[in-house]
């Protein structure tokens, strides 16, 4: 017997909306994924509206270039979240996003009202030591810091978030962090080409995972700290299962991964299943010079990206998925002292999915299959113009010089960068005033991925060798390189056996010498000790 069309879209809409979601469960421990049959009679998982920022409230837009903003560290709500509040010409604000222009002076009080110490590191941008917020200066309890900087950085989003050594995964896990968006003349022409209005048709997606039993405590176990914190469902923009209503034309959406270590493998699916391009348009440090045309990408813990999705043509009714794909988590891990449960002394571990604390709900593994967004049809339109060929003006190449080389790996129960951990006395990368170095990142082939950060300085992938089969279908070069290492990065994500080379420009315009911090972004790997201090001076 044949289905009427309305029955085969709402068939093909459950199992679209619900298959992964099953898949996932199979990945916790001790649920069973559903059948095909039971998730067509399962309703719908995407119950909650998206939210999307304003002119105040949660991530609201407030500009911050040219006046004096204070931001108040502090709990909020009564389940253990914090949060970043702020107010502004009679508004409130809750994490809220700065909006700042290329050249601007940000000057901006952060009080901490957590009872403990923190301090916040704009994530992304170049300045000096004093205001990067690296955790060598703390703001303790009741105290506030001040911090005056001139953005220097080209358009792009950028975000922040704590820094103290040793409580960045849980202070960033309960929710302190917010967005910066900084604008130049490049960004003002794409909106103008393509009629996008921020919090209408250009929306940010900040992706955070959380285990929901309870949603805000953080209590790692022995295998949390060595392979990461995973939660059990993903928020985007803080909103648990949301949806979003569209028109049928193209939208604009710029993602942050705020999570502390989920990896994700991003693609958009059509309610028919099958899969939708859509052009990236920049990464960490904005916009490319040309768009790419993608089916998918990673995005690694601090990683952003700016896409650009075309709903032209989908009847009024249906729907598109932001999904993350399955893929191989590549977590093999080396031997270590035996504990209870741990694999005999001489095996590796590949934990893919360990449960956490008694009282804790488990949680989905890395490479787990994930449904995060719904977008709803609501109108058929057209897509209207298209991007302009040339994004951005070229970047000037920078010279090839000799290799630095910096190996990831694992010993001594500690993820480590050339055999050290993190020491605030020791700077084991020093690099001259106005050099421009060549670094060379090796992943062990006995580790797992490493989204590496550079505090204060953007940087080009020149190259990648030896990659792991998940990237082999996302080459577009003969050096190894994809998509998302067109642009400007500041976050690179190294597979285990893979090597990235990458380029530095270190010329600042600060006095005297200036110390930065590289390491991991996975927040566990970080706050165990898997970084180094590099001094440039």
């Amino acid at each position: 017997m044949s289905l009427s069309s309305a029955r085969r879209r709402r068939l093909l809409r459950n199992l679209a909306v619900l298959g992964a979601g099953g898949l996932s469960a199979g990945f916790t421990r001790g649920v069973r994924t559903p059948t095909a049959f039971e998730l067509c009679a399962t309703p719908g998982t995407f119950d909650t509206p998206l939210l999307v920022p304003g002119g105040d409230g949660r991530m609201g837009r407030l500009a911050a270039g040219g006046r004096a903003v204070v931001l108040r560290a502090a709990p909020y709500g009564r389940d253990g979240a914090l949060a970043f509040a702020a107010r502004a010409d009679g508004r409130d604000y809750i994490d809220p996003t700065l909006v700042v222009g290329t050249g601007k002076r940000v000057e901006l009080r952060l009080e901490n009202r957590l009872g403990e110490p923190t301090v916040a590191h704009w994530h992304g941008l170049t300045m000096d030591t004093a205001n990067d917020g690296n955790g060598e200066t703390l703001i303790e309890p009741d105290k506030s810091f001040d911090y005056a900087f001139d953005v220097r950085n080209r358009a792009g989003l950028y975000w922040y978030h704590p820094h103290p050594h040793g409580a960045t995964a849980a202070q960033t896990y309960r929710g302190l962090f917010g967005l910066i968006a900084v604008e130049d003349d490049d960004e003002i022409k794409l909106r103008a080409a393509l009629s996008l209005v921020p919090g209408e048709t250009e929306i940010p997606l900040v992706l955070h995972d959380r285990r929901a039993n309870p949603p805000h405590r953080y209590s790692p176990s022995t295998e949390d700290l060595l392979v990461g914190w995973y939660g059990d469902e993903v928020l985007v923009n803080f909103t648990p299962r949301p949806y979003l209503d569209v028109t049928g034309r193209r939208y604009r959406f710029r993602v942050l991964n705020a999570g502390n270590a989920r990896n994700f493998r991003l693609a958009f699916r059509r309610d028919d299943g099958a899969p939708m391009p859509f052009l990236l348009l920049g990464t960490d440090g904005g916009l490319l010079e040309r768009a790419q045309r993608c089916t998918e990408v990673f995005l690694s813990p601090a990683e952003r990206i700016d896409v650009l999705v075309d709903f032209a043509g989908i009847a009024a009714g249906g729907f598109v998925l932001l999904e993350s794909l399955a893929f191989d988590p590549m977590h093999a891990l080396p031997a270590r002292p035996a504990e209870p449960g741990a694999a005999p002394a001489g095996e590796t571990h590949d934990k893919r999915a360990p449960a956490g604390p008694v009282g804790e709900s488990p949680h989905v593994a890395d490479g787990a299959p994930l449904q995060l967004l719904q977008f709803r049809i609501r109108a058929r339109g057209t897509a209207g113009p298209a991007p302009p060929a040339q994004l951005s003006a070229p970047p000037a190449p920078l010279p090839v010089t000799d290799e630095r080389p910096l190996r990831l790996g694992f010993a001594k129960g500690r993820w480590r960068i050339n055999d050290r951990v993190y020491d605030v006395t020791a700077v084991p990368i020093v690099v001259a005033r106005n050099a421009v170095e060549t670094w060379l990142i090796r992943n062990y082939h006995t580790s797992m991925p490493h989204a590496m950060h550079l505090h204060g300085f953007q940087f080009r992938v020149l190259e990648r060798e030896t990659s792991p089969d998940p990237l082999a279908s996302l080459v577009v070069d003969n050096r190894g390189r994809i998509a998302t290492d067109l642009g400007w990065k500041d976050t690179v994500l190294v597979w285990p056996g893979e090597s990235v080379k990458i380029a530095i420009d270190f010329r600042h315009p600060f006095a005297g010498e200036q110390t930065y911090l590289f390491h991991c972004h996975n927040l566990e790997h970080e706050d165990g000790g898997m970084m180094l201090r590099v001094r440039v001076g």
